[in-house]
């Protein structure tokens, strides 16, 4: 797995196919391998590389607890583009992964061609918008927050987990892979801080200057499609997209519908 310093961390990624460059960036609780389907399948048209950011997968986590932000991800995510290409990129960012894909873009502009943007993590869009949903959103964060601060890991993975996957996922996964949930929980709980403390504003939203693509699963939770629909309203020209039958996960439970909604997106681009 090729790999990279990052200010002194130790940070991997893989990459699939050849052709122009997609970056592809991961859910929390997850890594870059979450995207192999998706990349394998568009590995004859497209060189797909997708990290694991800081704390996830094989990366080591930022050595200074409670100061990870998206910011601090979409430096590393930039040092990896630098380290395959020297062209802008097209950018697809899976919740908390497109919450960095928004860093990305507004920080490291001359970096990134376009966005697919899969229920980004934007809280403080529904803060900003005094949605009534907000609280909602941020509250499997502060829950799992918690119960690693009590020494109970296990439980805020259980809360986590099932929230994003259905009831009972905790339940179903093998004792070995929840041991190395807990093993990643302080990690996790980084992450976690890091969604909170991520101040994307609507103005950041609106000068985002890339082509844009906004996906959203029908059966996703009430603040995941709402902090879609505040993005979509503030992104002039973004394409917006339901996948029918899909919750939050979809690039792992309709990776097909993603895979075309890529292409399209792609093909959009291109065709510019």
């Amino acid at each position: 797995m090729p790999e990279i310093d990052f200010r002194n961390v130790r940070a991997t990624y893989q990459s699939w196919g050849e052709g122009p460059p997609l970056l592809l960036l991961h859910s929390g609780g997850g890594s870059g391998a979450q995207w192999s389907r998706i990349a394998k399948t568009l590995a004859p048209e497209r060189l797909s590389i997708a990290p694991d950011l800081l704390g996830f997968g094989a990366t080591g986590s930022w050595p200074e607890a409670g100061a990870l932000t998206h910011d601090l991800q979409a430096d590393l995510v930039a040092q990896v583009i630098a380290a395959n290409t020297d062209r802008p990129v097209d950018v697809v960012g899976h919740s908390y992964g497109g919450a960095t894909a928004v860093r990305l873009a507004m920080n490291h502009r001359d970096r990134v061609r376009s966005l697919v943007l899969i229920e980004p993590i934007l809280a403080n869009l529904l803060r900003e918008a005094d949605d009534v949903l907000f609280p909602e959103s941020i509250a499997v964060a502060k829950e799992f927050i918690a119960n690693v601060d009590q020494g109970k890991p296990a439980l805020g993975w259980e809360i986590f987990l099932d929230s994003r996957n259905g009831p009972g996922t905790w339940a179903r996964i093998s004792d070995e892979q929840r041991d190395q949930f807990v093993a990643r929980a302080d990690s996790a709980r980084d992450a976690f801080l890091s969604n909170l403390a991520n101040v994307t504003s609507f103005a950041d939203c609106r000068s985002l200057d890339v082509p844009m693509t906004i996906v959203c699963g029908a059966k996703t939770s009430a603040p995941d499609r709402r902090t879609t629909e505040l993005l979509k309203d503030c992104a002039d020209g973004a394409t917006y997209v339901v996948i029918e039958g899909a919750g939050h996960m979809s690039p792992l439970t309709h990776s097909a519908d993603v895979t075309s909604i890529i292409r399209e997106h792609l093909q959009r681009v291109d065709a510019v």
